[in-house]
């Protein structure tokens, strides 16, 4: 009897020992990852490359954060692309930027970039702090526009739009138009 007795106690032991094991090796091991899934940086997905998810994407990666960003189309920028169809550079979209001010994050990064920026009113018919001295106009060949003509054209097309808006008149359809110039032309 004793040695069973002996046989069943070195069992229990060696069950405890090899419990108790485990049970250390189990509790390292879970201690490591948790610490080191608490020391890996926070992770974001931000859906949408265009100017606000690349943005976006740059704020929480300045933050520490590992971040992914996911875009359905085969190219990043969103409305921002320039398309080559014809065979030379066309830049698309994004022409206007709302609420250029300190509430847009977007206008402080576009005044990093060292892009000129002009305030416009809330529908975009007014255009303020307006200077033609700083645009640069390209005709079809890709050659650049003498400023001196820009600056012409613009002051004509500005006092034309004087003009319009001076006139007290309903507004009139595309086809309305299109029929007093008829009448005018004797068609």
């Amino acid at each position: 009897m004793k040695s069973t007795n002996i046989c069943i106690l070195l069992l229990h032991i060696n069950i405890y020992i090899y419990i108790y094991i485990d049970l250390n090796f189990l509790a390292a091991s879970f201690y490591q990852k948790t610490e080191a899934r608490q020391s890996r940086s926070p992770s974001a997905i931000v859906i949408g490359g265009g100017f606000a998810g690349i943005a976006a994407a740059h704020a929480l990666k300045n933050a520490a954060f590992q971040v992914v960003l996911l875009e359905s189309r085969d190219r990043i920028g969103g409305r921002v692309h320039t398309n080559y169809s014809f065979g030379f550079p066309v830049d698309m979209g994004a022409a206007w930027l709302h609420g250029v001010c300190n509430e847009n994050p977007l206008a402080s990064w576009i005044g990093r970039l060292g892009l000129p920026i002009y305030r416009t009113s809330g529908d975009n018919s007014v255009l303020y702090d307006h200077d033609l001295e700083s645009y640069a106009l390209f005709d079809g060949d890709g050659h650049q526009v003498p400023q001196d003509l820009v600056e012409k054209v613009g002051k004509v097309e500005f006092e034309g739009l004087g003009e319009l808006r001076s006139k007290d008149e309903e507004d009139e359809g595309l086809g309305e138009l299109r029929s007093k110039d008829e009448e005018d032309e004797g068609i």
